[in-house]
Parts: structure tokens; C-alpha cells; sequence
């Protein structure tokens, strides 16, 4: 019976009931752990955690426990992106948006900050609202644009999109407030 035990633990730990991932890491860094938590989310990250990788990427570019190295943020960023986690698409963006170490392409920080926004990440949205209102380097759509800032707002980012939405509704029809309404009312995030 004792061997059953075992054989038991080593089929969960092989098929990846153990796997690394960010939480266990944010645990270690939430302790004061630095190293072990990079380390752990290298790890991670090398065995295809896209959180670990977000994490990394996050933690390159701020610096503070890691000398910063734009190179490697965008590295992890994009290995965390490429798995859609909104966060990574979000950095990234921003990245492309002002030219954080790369030339900068807006369109490519809108197709990021879009992607990252029909996943329902606030920041995202606020972002992909801006360029839609002012039609930078995205075709204009007042009524996107508004839906967008609406759903940043009810997503935490009441105090920038409040200021946005005032602006835009003194310069929308009522008709065009309307259906950005019901569109925001009807959005479902996706992958």
C-alpha cells in the first residue's frame, strides 16, 4: 500500500499537478525572497507559465530588485503575450506606444492594447479608447472609443475615464451615446 502512495504522488507530480507557476512565486517575493522568487519564475517561465513570464517582465522593467534591462522585460513580456495574458499585451503596448526601448509603432500598440482590452483588462481598455477617440495610427470610432472608456470606468479606472467621458459626450449624439451604452452593456470578454 505504501508504494501505491507513492506511485500516486509521482503520477501527480509528473503530470503536472506541482507545476511551477506565478503564485507560488509572488508568495516568495511577497516574503522578501527576491532571489528565489526570479529564480522560481525562471523556471516557471522556461516551462511555459505565461504568469511567471508577465512577472519577470514586470520585474525587469520596474528595476528595483534587478538591475533594469529593457531587453529582457521585452523578452519575458512578449513569451507571456503570446499566451494572451492581457497584462504582457498591456506592457508591451506600451512599450511599442512610447518607444520604451523599441521604435515606437502605435498601430502595434493598438493591435496589442485591443487584444488585451476584448479580455476585459481596464488599463488596456482605457488605452485602446484614446487611440480610438483620437484615431492614432486606428481608424476613428467615437462610439468604440466610448463603449471602451465605459468599461475601463466600471474596471477601476473611474478617475482618468470619468474626464474622458465628459469630453466625449459633450460631442456625440445622443443616438451615438446610445449605442455605445448597449455595446458596453453587451460586451463579454474573450480570448
Amino acid at each position: 500500500m505504501r508504494h501505491l502512495g507513492l506511485i500516486i504522488a509521482l503520477a501527480l507530480f509528473t503530470t503536472g499537478a506541482h507545476a511551477l507557476n506565478e503564485h507560488q512565486g509572488k508568495e516568495m517575493y511577497q516574503l522578501g525572497h527576491y532571489e528565489k522568487a526570479i529564480e522560481h519564475w525562471k523556471q516557471a517561465a522556461g516551462e511555459g507559465d505565461a504568469g511567471s513570464a508577465y512577472q519577470l517582465g514586470a520585474i525587469y522593467f520596474d528595476g528595483v530588485v534587478v538591475k533594469r534591462d529593457l531587453s529582457q522585460a521585452r523578452k519575458y513580456l512578449r513569451q507571456a503575450a503570446e499566451q494572451n495574458d492581457a497584462r504582457a499585451l498591456t506592457e508591451l503596448g506600451g512599450f511599442y506606444d512610447y518607444g520604451t526601448g523599441v521604435r515606437a509603432d502605435k498601430k502595434r500598440a493598438a493591435m496589442l492594447y485591443l487584444r488585451a482590452a476584448k479580455q476585459g483588462y481596464p488599463s488596456a481598455m482605457f488605452n485602446i479608447a484614446a487611440m480610438l477617440e483620437m484615431g492614432d495610427n486606428i481608424a476613428q470610432d467615437k462610439v468604440e472609443a466610448y463603449k471602451y472608456y465605459l468599461l475601463s470606468r466600471d474596471q477601476g479606472f473611474a478617475p482618468f475615464a470619468i474626464k474622458a467621458l465628459q469630453d466625449m459626450a459633450a460631442n456625440m449624439t445622443p443616438e451615438e451615446l446610445a449605442e455605445a451604452e448597449e455595446r458596453a452593456n453587451n460586451f463579454v470578454p474573450s480570448l
